[in-house]
């Protein structure tokens, strides 16, 4: 806002004083159209820069917590009796701690958000995905009506707690997601969504949203599942084959637990 409403103001002095000094305010108003372009080009760049270097130091400490938490692992491993439930609390908390720096760190965004329209749409759908990374549902849920779901994580994501708290909206938030989702970024929202009918146990519903993908994408472990459903093996509906992308939206845990190097950020 602040963006447009600084560049509609030098626009309007560029175009009075260059009209003025040349006697020609056809010119002048000329100028002062590229001069509110130039405007917001210039402090449209300025903000990106900014915000792309608080976003890369963001990026940058959080690969270094993940790298420290790889070598804890493996010394970890090394170590006989090692309990895996004592391994993975001592990890979960290490990577709460780091997203939860990771939050104070989005605080300096704050600064632009009026200067730019769409930022703090952004820097939320950010806190909601690193809320939702460390299970801190509450504090993600009150951010998903401010959030920006242009990606399939992020709308995975919402569909899932839409799925938890039996939000009537899910069906008609999903089918909109579906229709623009292709290539691989689809995967997720057709496991999820054909998963969820499952659960309603809507099986032709689930089994045309499979069928529906196969126009999208190509994916054994979707093209597995329609398979199953067309011969009524329902009970063998499974999404784990596609590993940390499925479980990350702690709707099931896996048989065999891993230790998750939480998320690629």
């Amino acid at each position: 806002m602040l963006t447009f409403i600084s560049a509609i103001i030098i626009g309007l002095i560029a175009a009075y004083t260059s009209g003025y000094a040349m006697k020609n305010m056809a010119w002048g108003s000329i100028i002062g159209i590229a001069a509110m372009i130039l405007t917001q080009v210039l402090i449209g760049l300025y903000i990106r820069t900014r915000v792309n270097k608080i976003n890369n130091a963001i990026q940058a400490k959080l690969q270094e917590v993940q790298a420290k938490i790889q070598r804890k692992v493996n010394m970890m491993q090394q170590k006989p009796g090692m309990s895996p439930k004592f391994m993975q609390s001592t990890i979960e908390k290490e990577q709460a701690q780091a997203v939860h720096n990771a939050l104070e760190m989005t605080e300096q965004l704050k600064r632009y958000y009026l200067w730019s329209p769409l930022l703090a749409k952004q820097i939320n759908t950010m806190k909601m995905m690193f809320h939702y990374q460390i299970k801190e549902f509450a504090q993600a849920d009150a951010l998903m009506d401010k959030c920006l779901f242009f990606d399939s994580t992020s709308s995975a994501m919402r569909i899932a707690r839409m799925y938890r708290k039996n939000d009537p909206a899910l069906d008609k938030f999903a089918k909109s997601k579906l229709k623009r989702a292709k290539g691989d970024s689809a995967v997720l929202l057709y496991a999820l969504y054909s998963w969820i009918l499952v659960k309603r146990n809507e099986i032709e519903a689930a089994r045309q949203v499979l069928a529906d993908s196969k126009k999208r994408c190509d994916n054994e472990v979707l093209n597995a599942n329609w398979e199953r459903l067309t011969n009524d093996k329902a009970k063998n509906f499974s999404n784990a084959a596609l590993g940390e992308m499925w479980y990350m939206l702690y709707l099931e845990e896996p048989k065999v637990k891993t230790q998750r190097m939480r998320p690629q950020f």
